[in-house]
C-alpha cells in the first residue's frame, strides 16, 4: 500500500469533524504540508538534492503568503540568490493568512512533486474547512494572494538551471585508478549528477567555502589511502550492537534495490533532509511554535539543506574519488561487502554529514543544544534514538556512513566541516523576525 493513502484518507475523515470543534490552527497546517511533502518525496522517489530543492521552494511559498500574520516578518527578497519579491497583499483589505498560505503551498508543489493529487486533496481538504470559518470576501481574496505569490515561487525556482540539468547527455564519468565507477549491487548510473550546476539559494555560488581535501589516493599498503580503507573494513568487521543499529537509523537511502535470489524490488525510506525535517517538526510540536515562525524555521533549515547537497554534489563530481566497496575489493578484500548499499555517487566528501552538520547549526541557533529523542525512523522499524543537543545528533549522522562502510572518515570528517560553515552563512544571510 502506498504510504501516503492511509495518511489523505484520514486527513479527508476528520477534516468536517475538526472544522466544528475548533478552527484550524496555522502552525498545524505547515506541519501538515510538510509532513506530506516528505512523504510524496518518498513516494515520487527523488534523489536526495532535489528532495531539498522541493522542501526549500514549497516552504518559501507558504511562507511569503503567510508571514503576514505575524507583524514584523520580512520577506526574503534581497535575501535569496535572484529573488527579489513577490505580490504584497493590499493594505486596506482583509485577509486570512491561513488560506494565503494553503493556496501557496498547493501552487508551489503543483510545479515540484509528481505526484500533486495528494498535495491537491490536502489543499482541498483545507479549503473546505477554513471557508467554513471566514466571510466568503475574505476567503477568495485570501486565496487569490495565496495563488500569485506560489505562482512567483514557481518562476523563481524554474530559473535556478535545475530543468535545464534535466535535459543534458547522460553523465560519462572519467575512467582512472581514483575515480569513482558504478558499485554493486545494482551498478547504478550516478545519482543527480549535474545537481552541483543548480543556482544555490543562499550562498553566492557552490564552490563559496572550500571542502577539506581527500586523503591522497595511493595503493601502496604502507600510505594513508590505503589505511584509511582498512580502517573501513576493521570497522565493519567489529561492529557493535549500537553502531548497527546507527548506521541503519541514519541510512535514508531514498531508494534501496533488494535482492532475494531472482526477484528484485526497491524499497523506500525517507531522504537524509527529509529525515532533518522531521526532527525541526517534533521540536517544534513539542514547542508549540506559531506558524509564521515554524516556516522561517523550515524555511532557513531547508535553505541549508538545499545548498549543502548543492554545494556537497558539486565537489563529488569535480573529485570523483572512488568509493570504499571498489578500492576494498580491488586492492583489499576482493569479496568484502558494506552493511549498507553504497548510493551511486563519489565519495568525497559525505553528504549525510554536509546536510547534517548544517542543519545541526541551524536548529541549534533556534533552540539551544536541547536535548531531543528522534522517532523519524520507528516507521521504518529502527526505534527512536535520544540525542543531548542537535550536533550530538548530526556527529552520530556522519560516523554512521564509516559504520556502513560507504564512506572513508576523511569523507564524513570534511563534510561535517564544509556542513557547518554552510549552515552558519544561512543563519548570517537571511534574517526576517522583528527586531
Amino acid at each position: 500500500m502506498s504510504l501516503l493513502r492511509p495518511y489523505i484518507i484520514a486527513a479527508v475523515l476528520f477534516a468536517a469533524p475538526l472544522a466544528h470543534a475548533r478552527a484550524l490552527d496555522g502552525a498545524e497546517i505547515v506541519h501538515t504540508w510538510n509532513r506530506l511533502i516528505i512523504d510524496v518525496i518518498m513516494e515520487d522517489g527523488f534523489g536526495p538534492p532535489v528532495a531539498a530543492r522541493i522542501h526549500s521552494y514549497s516552504n518559501l511559498a507558504g511562507y511569503e503568503a503567510g508571514r503576514h500574520q505575524t507583524k514584523g516578518y520580512r520577506s526574503m527578497s534581497g535575501m535569496l540568490n535572484g529573488f527579489s519579491g513577490v505580490p504584497q497583499p493590499s493594505a486596506d483589505s482583509t485577509y486570512d493568512w491561513r488560506v494565503s498560505m494553503v493556496a501557496a503551498y498547493q501552487v508551489a508543489c503543483s510545479k515540484l512533486l509528481y505526484r500533486i493529487h495528494f498535495s491537491d486533496s490536502l489543499a482541498k481538504v483545507q479549503l473546505a474547512q477554513l471557508s467554513a470559518e471566514i466571510a466568503p470576501d475574505v476567503f477568495e481574496r485570501s486565496k487569490r494572494y495565496g495563488v500569485s505569490v506560489g505562482t512567483a515561487i514557481n518562476a523563481y525556482a524554474r530559473a535556478d538551471g535545475y530543468n535545464r540539468t534535466q535535459g543534458l547527455p547522460d553523465y560519462e564519468w572519467p575512467r582512472c585508478d581514483s575515480c569513482w565507477i558504478p558499485t554493486p549491487p545494482n551498478y547504478a548510473r550516478p545519482l543527480s549528477p549535474y545537481c552541483g550546476r543548480v543556482r544555490t539559494i543562499v550562498l553566492k555560488q557552490a564552490s563559496e567555502f572550500p571542502v577539506p581535501p581527500s586523503v591522497r589516493f595511493s595503493t601502496d599498503p604502507r600510505s594513508k589511502f590505503f589505511q584509511a580503507a582498512q580502517e573501513v573494513v576493521d570497522i565493519s568487521r567489529n561492529l557493535t550492537p549500537e553502531q548497527r543499529e546507527i548506521a541503519n537509523f541514519w541510512n535514508d537511502n531514498p531508494v534501496v534495490t533488494n535482492y532475494h535470489g531472482h526477484f528484485v524490488f526497491n524499497s523506500r525510506q525517507i531522504s537524509p533532509g527529509g529525515h532533518w525535517m522531521n526532527i525541526a517538526q517534533q521540536v517544534m510540536v513539542d514547542r508549540q511554535l506559531p506558524m509564521v515562525a515554524c516556516m522561517e524555521v523550515y524555511c532557513n533549515l531547508a535553505f541549508g539543506l538545499f545548498d549543502g547537497f548543492t554545494a556537497c554534489w558539486q565537489e563529488k563530481f569535480r573529485g570523483n574519488l572512488i568509493r570504499p566497496i571498489t578500492y576494498i575489493n580491488q586492492h583489499i578484500d576482493r569479496t568484502w561487502e558494506p552493511l549498507l548499499q553504497t548510493p551511486p555517487f563519489p565519495e568525497h566528501a559525505s553528504g549525510h554529514s554536509t546536510i547534517t552538520a548544517a542543519a545541526a547549526e541551524i536548529l541549534t541557533s533556534y533552540f539551544g543544544d536541547l536535548p531531543f529523542t528522534d522517532s523519524t525512523e520507528a516507521r521504518f522499524g529502527y526505534g527512536v534514538r535520544k540525542f543531548a543537543s542537535f550536533r550530538a545528533a548530526a556527529s552520530e549522522a556522519s560516523i554512521s556512513r564509516l559504520y556502513g562502510g560507504i564512506h572513508y572518515r576523511r569523507g564524513c570528517d570534511a563534510g561535517a566541516e564544509h556542513g557547518a560553515m554552510i549552515g552558519k552563512a544561512v543563519l548570517d544571510r537571511v534574517r526576517v523576525k522583528p527586531e
